[in-house]
């Protein structure tokens, strides 16, 4: 058993490697085996990248790993509100921008998906759409709607009482074991509790506590437990994919499972520090992560289907995908700091402002408010009636009388 760790003081480079990993492997799936953007069939345009982008879905699922990693990291030591503004200011600045650049694409060329109404448009906005049933400005945004979820539930069953590892680690628990019992008799608790999902913010959160107070069988028994639940839950979903004509069934299921398998292993590595880097640029390449993901399904489809007409298909995928490098970088630095910025301030001053207001008055001492009654009975604090006050200024009022246990 390792012995716990300090609280961590560097940031894992690492992590953001693997978000811009995840990343690609999901923007691989979108851009290479979908027939939309193309006009051809499923996987036919690249097939044989087709062959291994097929599985890029599950990047999905890195980014869940991740997920429950980091919010356990930055949920330590903070309260409620605390995580709440740090979650809004992470995730809104990109997603606005994202949702509004999305929308102008798709109206001014609905060639592969047509744009929303305004309506629909202000309720994608909120980033609740799927929760009251409003259709999506981008198919990809439905992973946010399942962290929000993940948040709520991190906020409600650790937070409130306090960040503990013992409350994590129970919540972690609970969750996965609810989730197995989650059904479509009870449709709003199955939306609630994401069981597709929720063996990958577990499997996080177990690791997260290994990483930062080391191990114990408890926590590598959810982690295996989370492990297990998540072959299950993408074997579940083999049979929806779009490109089945290399492999046989059980051979998709095998190379996905595997996939799968190394996500973990590559998170426990990280969880007991046998996988760290320190190059600063990933800090950068994390950044673009965000910004790419959210933009790129849509507008990158659009693209597509113009470019592919004037340049071969891998040309066509490369040009697209470095300038959504590009793109997401300048998102970066032109929206997301500054927006992010320009929102901690205000919900800081919002925390003063409230602070201000919950304030007491501060309390007097009984001699203090014996000389306030005094003042209050003497003709200082009564308007002066001509031919009523015999001395103008009055003479001074006595000392009060010390009392036992005070000084004058």
């Amino acid at each position: 058993m390792r012995a716990p760790s300090q609280a961590p003081s560097s940031r894992l480079y690492v992590l953001d490697g693997l978000r811009l990993v995840a990343a690609l492997l999901v923007v691989g799936f979108h851009f290479t085996i979908f027939a939309k953007p193309w006009g051809v069939p499923n996987g036919s345009a690249l097939p044989e990248l087709a062959v291994a982008t097929q599985f890029g879905w599950l990047g999905v699922y890195l980014f869940f790993l991740i997920s429950g990693f980091v919010i356990c990291m930055s949920a330590e030591g903070r309260s409620v509100a605390q995580f709440a503004t740090a979650r809004i200011t992470r995730l809104y600045p990109a997603y606005w921008f994202a949702v509004l650049a999305t929308t102008a694409v798709l109206t001014l060329w609905p060639v592969v998906a047509k744009p929303l109404s305004p309506g629909d448009v202000l309720t994608n906005l909120t980033m609740f759409q799927d929760l009251i049933g409003v259709k999506r400005v981008d198919v990809v945004y439905w992973t946010l709607s399942v962290e929000l979820r993940f948040y709520l539930l991190f906020g409600v069953f650790v937070l409130v009482r306090g960040y503990t590892p013992r409350r994590v680690l129970l919540f972690a628990a609970g969750w996965l074991v609810a989730s197995l019992f989650a059904t479509s008799h009870f449709p709003l608790l199955t939306k609630l509790l994401v069981p597709r999902d929720s063996a990958c913010f577990v499997a996080g959160m177990a690791l997260y506590l290994i990483y930062r107070h080391g191990s114990n069988i408890y926590l590598w028994g959810l982690v295996g437990a989370s492990w297990l639940v998540a072959l299950e839950m993408i074997g579940s979903m083999t049979p929806t994919g779009p490109v089945r004509n290399v492999f046989s069934p059980t051979q998709v299921a095998v190379v996905e499972a595997a996939v799968m398998t190394v996500f973990f292993l590559i998170m426990a590595a990280v969880a007991t520090r046998r996988l760290a880097v320190g190059w600063r640029w990933l800090t950068t390449a994390g950044a673009l992560t965000y910004p790419l993901y959210l933009l790129h399904e849509f507008i990158g489809w659009t693209m597509i289907h113009h470019l592919r007409r004037v340049l071969p298909p891998w040309a066509t995928l490369l040009v697209v995908v470095l300038t959504f490098l590009v793109i997401s970088w300048l998102v970066y630095r032109l929206v997301e700091k500054p927006v992010a910025g320009w929102l901690r301030r205000r919900f800081a001053e919002a925390r003063l402002s409230s602070d201000f207001l919950r304030q007491s008055p501060p309390a007097q001492s009984s001699a203090a408010r014996t000389d306030l009654d005094r003042k209050a009975a003497s003709p200082v604090a009564a308007d002066p009636v001509a031919g009523q006050q015999e001395h103008w200024p009055p003479a001074p009022l006595p000392l009060a009388p010390a009392t036992a246990g005070t000084s004058r």
